[in-house]
């Protein structure tokens, strides 16, 4: 009768908890931390997974990244013996020419050159690059257009701004007017929409940021650059395959290309976005392996404490035992009526520890300023877990209260 009626167990059990109020709290203490720990957890870790995920996909998952490297006096010297001229547009022709599963290679060249129009309070950053840079990076152009390929061989004296450059200047940011670069004028030919910038805190992902950019045509630079400052090469090859699943195997062909090109001088650097976003799938895993063992660290000592106040339960309430046997309980009866207990002890401190949990990332995430996302799984696997918890430890309890001999039971003082 009593199993065919769950809100009768769960009103009695109810009632025999609230008959020990500290008591029960005392006992969930263990469940409440376990779970908000987990919660928090999982939800930072979560958020600085999403963090690195879109500052890896923002580089282009079909993009394999050449850039050049710092190099000691000694190496440079050896660079110099091996005639390596170091990354320039060299290289991309070659690349362009040896892989066919290569859709584009773009370049760009840090300039080091001062903007005279009208940019105070703003240093804008100068690159010259090509044509196909633009697709590369997936930009998008508000107003007018991009660099041309025309641009580039005629070495026309134009630019391309971005949207925090355009807004600084003002009427002076508009398609047709002129930029001022080290006494040079530029025209303006488009402005490009605003780039939404995930902030790495690792170089090897750093994201440039466009909106605080100029762009001009390849090869206009050594008109702007002072003799002092002139560079030989580019700054930046992005190197775009047509099917994701040929990036791995085109960058072993890229690699060996400019290995080639550079007489084995190891003055570039290969970044491959798609490898790095494969290596944080794999620390997000192994990340979430730690949680769980964690997780059933904290439930652990939580059930303990659950089964220890249980096993006292049912010493205080012997004679109650062999009452209910008497009146017709079944030993069914008994394990559903301790085990519903400790569920509800569980549940409660589960359902106790998610929204703590939740407050504690809130918290974290305005006072520290960290990424954070909540998701399903953090907020049902624990309190799933915690539920587990009461049922595996209030088990044996609730089997000892079932096993006792009711005449004994009633004998009991």
């Amino acid at each position: 009768m009593m199993l065919q009626k769950p809100a009768i167990m769960i009103r009695m059990a109810v009632r025999s908890l609230m008959q020990h109020k500290l008591r029960s709290f005392l006992s969930t203490l263990g469940i409440m931390c376990g779970v908000m720990a987990v919660v928090s957890m999982i939800s930072i870790g979560e958020g600085a997974r999403r963090e690195v995920v879109r500052q890896i996909e923002q580089l282009g998952i079909k993009n394999i990244y050449l850039k050049p490297v710092g190099l000691t006096s000694s190496q440079r010297e050896r660079a110099r013996e091996q005639l390596s001229e170091g990354l320039t547009m060299a290289d991309a022709k070659r690349i362009s020419a040896g892989c066919r599963s290569v859709r584009l290679v773009a370049a760009l060249k840090d300039v080091r050159a001062s903007v005279l129009t009208g940019t105070a309070g703003m240093v804008p950053q100068i690159a010259a690059v090509t044509a196909n840079y633009v697709d590369s990076q997936h930009m998008q152009v508000l107003r007018g257009r991009f660099i041309g390929d025309l641009d580039l061989s005629q070495k026309n004296m134009v630019c391309v701004l971005g949207s925090d450059v355009a807004d600084h200047l003002g009427v002076s940011g508009k398609v047709g007017q002129y930029v001022r670069i080290e006494g040079h004028l530029f025209l303006i030919v488009g402005i490009l929409g605003r780039f939404t910038i995930e902030r790495s805190r690792s170089s090897a992902i750093a994201v440039r940021n466009y909106n605080e950019m100029i762009f001009i045509p390849l090869g206009t630079e050594t008109v702007v650059m002072p003799t002092g400052r002139r560079e030989e090469g580019v700054s930046e090859l992005i190197v775009q395959v047509f099917q994701v699943e040929e990036v791995l195997k085109t960058a072993k062909s890229v690699e060996r290309i400019v290995e080639v090109s550079h007489h084995n001088v190891r003055d570039y650097q290969l970044i491959i976005p798609q490898e790095l976003l494969q290596q944080a799938r794999k620390t997000q895993q192994t990340f979430n392996i730690v949680l769980g063992a964690i997780a059933g660290v904290s439930l652990l000592v939580g059930g303990i404490g659950i089964m220890n106040i249980m096993l006292a339960t049912v010493t205080e309430r012997i004679r109650e035992i062999g009452i209910r046997r008497a009146v017709g309980a079944t030993r069914d009866h008994i394990v559903v009526q301790f085990l519903t207990e400790a569920v509800i002890l569980t549940f409660l401190g589960g359902m106790t520890g998610v929204i703590l949990g939740m407050g504690a990332v809130t918290a974290i995430s305005r006072l520290a300023g960290w990424q954070t996302a909540f998701t399903a799984w953090a907020v049902f696997l624990p309190l799933g877990m915690s539920i587990l918890v009461g049922v595996f430890f209030g088990l044996y309890p609730a089997i000892q209260a079932a096993r006792m001999d009711p005449v004994s039971a009633l004998r009991h003082t």
